[in-house]
């Protein structure tokens, strides 16, 4: 049994290795938004195509996948603290890109926008501000392009 768990060991690090044979090596990061095509009104029940336009700098950069959080915001009327919170949900939608480093600097300067669809199923009914990450500041914040959506029956 123990030859066993070790063939097995050493098969699936053998297994795991990368041949890397083309010199390249790769990272992910998010690239900022530049718009999206977000309805202002939706119905419950329904799928939606979002679609994202983002910045690819250059040739190395390829889409990867679309991070999508989401949290409730609760808001109290100061000249009503007894009535209920609003609650807003909030959608944030990061795009993330696999950046290629390559050895020779083989990539092209591209500067344009790319774009990227995203489903987007409509479960509860409320407020949501869609949120879409935009890049940062001077400061190091994170800016975000927020388009208020309104999900009804």
């Amino acid at each position: 049994m123990k030859k066993l768990l070790l063939l097995f060991v050493a098969t699936l690090t053998l297994a795991s290795c990368d041949s890397n044979d083309d010199n390249t090596d790769y990272y992910y990061d998010a690239v900022p938004t530049v718009s999206a095509d977000v309805p202002a009104t939706m119905e419950i029940d329904q799928t939606y195509n979002i679609t994202i336009d983002y910045s690819q700098p250059t040739s190395c950069y390829s889409y990867a996948t679309t991070n999508i959080e989401s949290s409730i915001e609760e808001t109290i009327d100061e000249d009503n603290p007894d009535e209920e919170p609003t609650v807003t949900r909030i959608i944030t939608f990061a795009i993330i890109n696999k950046i290629e480093v390559k050895s020779d600097n083989e990539c092209e300067d591209l500067d344009q926008i790319a774009q990227t669809p995203v489903n987007f199923e409509t479960l509860e009914t409320g407020s949501y501000i869609f949120r879409f990450w935009a890049g940062t500041d001077e400061d190091g914040e994170s800016i975000f392009l927020e388009y208020p959506v309104q999900i009804s029956e």
